[in-house]
């Protein structure tokens, strides 16, 4: 008998909080533990993709940015404190959403910060402005377009903490970023909570 047997792979939601001033004022504003979400492949451990500083010592010049504790902002953060969650999508969602973010990441100079979003979110207000996002309002768009979550799971002003709660999401890590991205690079995650 023939069967279509499908492959899974996975994509990881990663959580963080650098304690950066711009960190600690979101922290402030919102309570949440976690002020900062990217998301990463499991083709390429160690490398995540989000909107946040195009340059580590300026937090005013954002855009798409690709992240690690290998270089750029996350170099710099590489203690920070995060939790990453794990989704098991079909390969062929999984490679889609992978050429998507290749794109982007090829025409990143074409997108930029959604500030104002994020200034406004703290009132639950909801602010679009064409190829400008903040990472968690980016993270929404892109899972539900590929159909990861439904729409509406999410609500509209999205916070890097409302990640944890998806119902297709598996916590596999809370930690120190640098100690997560060694162990995806070794294939060799932690159980949530170890270091």
């Amino acid at each position: 008998m023939w069967y279509n047997k499908r492959t899974m792979k996975d994509i990881y939601i990663v959580l963080s909080q650098t304690r950066s001033i711009v960190s600690r004022l979101i922290r402030l504003a919102t309570g949440d533990m976690y002020t900062h979400v990217s998301i990463g492949f499991e083709d390429e451990p160690g490398t995540t993709y989000s909107f946040g500083r195009i340059f580590p010592h300026n937090p005013l010049w954002g855009g798409f940015v690709r992240e690690s504790v290998t270089f750029g902002t996350m170099k710099r953060f590489r203690d920070a404190d995060a939790a990453a969650i794990r989704i098991r999508i079909e390969d062929g969602a999984y490679e889609r959403m992978r050429r998507h973010i290749a794109a982007m990441y090829a025409d990143r100079r074409r997108y930029g910060y959604n500030y104002i979003g994020l200034l406004i979110a703290k009132f639950g207000i909801a602010y679009r402005c064409e190829n400008r996002y903040y990472c968690s309002e980016f993270l929404k768009e892109l899972l539900e377009r590929f159909g990861v979550v439904p729409a509406g799971e999410l609500s509209e002003v999205v916070r890097p903490a409302d990640f944890l709660n998806i119902r297709c999401g598996e916590l596999i890590y809370r930690g120190s970023l640098h100690k997560f991205a060694a162990a995806q690079r070794r294939r060799a995650l932690l159980p949530c909570g170890e270091e």
